[in-house]
């Protein structure tokens, strides 16, 4: 990804949630919108990677999109709050025992693995994970990481969307957006996601900002290769039964599928790709 990409990631996210501008967030996404090329001249594409079985299926049918609560990723880092533990515990410090160095006490007593391996902070953090549900895409179609990880060994597909039908579903559905995820080297060492005491005890629009932004905030050693854009609906886990990973969301259906170099053409899921893709008028190749 060039160094122009990653600086307009990072500008369409600060713009968003930390200057709530959102005239400068939309320049930003749609500068990145002109950079990806169009798919034989015809549409600019965002392309989402999925493995070929029935609950795809299922999702492709019903012109769904299969969205995930993040506590259920495998990376425990994906969307976890950053907490300014020394400055919350020195907090709580002070407020209990004014008379106390704070400075003192937290470096002789406090143990933040401590803290972060506690049952009922753990918990905690997964609530937060938990107020969004998540589905991601990305910009290329030819990304063998991406078909290995995302789409079983290549032995899946990858579904085709077209960026301005995107935009235009998530306009249209309340409680919905889609930004790209910016990325950067270190996110524990961000301030502008590291949640204080005020975070916790006086939750308002600007921390919930600052929570948002630590969902699109992902290591770029890691990940960039990813390319990611997140779909993002406001929708917690408290509406759901507590089994599930994640749910279906009603959202458009891909203009092309493409399949993998290891998909059982013979299969029966794939049989039933083609009937859903004819029903559909989507093309597979």
């Amino acid at each position: 990804m060039t160094r122009n990409k990653l600086e307009l990631r990072k500008k369409a996210n600060v713009e968003k949630y930390i200057h709530n501008n959102t005239e400068g967030c939309v320049d930003a996404i749609m500068e990145l919108y002109n950079r990806i090329p169009d798919i034989g001249g015809v549409f600019k594409s965002l392309f989402r990677y999925r493995p070929l079985n029935s609950y795809e299926l299922d999702s492709l049918e019903n012109e769904t999109i299969f969205m995930r609560w993040p506590s259920s990723y495998e990376d425990e880092s994906d969307c976890t709050p950053v907490f300014d533990l020394k400055e919350i515990s020195q907090y709580i410090i002070k407020k209990n025992h004014s008379a106390l160095n704070t400075e003192k006490v937290f470096d002789a007593f406090v143990d933040v693995d401590d803290i972060m391996s506690n049952d009922k902070v753990k918990e905690k953090v997964n609530d937060m994970r938990d107020m969004w549900m998540i589905a991601c895409f990305t910009e290329t179609h030819d990304n063998q990481k991406m078909w290995l990880r995302y789409a079983d060994n290549a032995s899946g597909i990858c579904l085709v969307y077209s960026f301005y039908e995107v935009l235009n579903a998530v306009k249209a559905i309340d409680g919905m957006s889609i930004m790209p995820v910016r990325y950067v080297d270190n996110r524990e060492q961000y301030s502008d996601i590291c949640l204080n005491h005020k975070d916790l005890l006086d939750s308002d629009d600007e921390s919930e900002s600052k929570y948002q932004l630590t969902c699109t905030t992902k290591e770029r050693l890691k990940y960039s290769f990813e390319e990611e854009w997140r779909l993002i609906y406001e929708r917690s886990r408290e509406d759901a039964d507590g089994e599930k990973i994640g749910d279906s969301i009603p959202f458009i259906k891909p203009a092309l599928i493409i399949c993998g170099d290891s998909l059982n053409r013979k299969s029966s899921e794939y049989q039933r790709l083609v009937e859903i893709a004819k029903e559909k008028n989507i093309v597979v190749l």
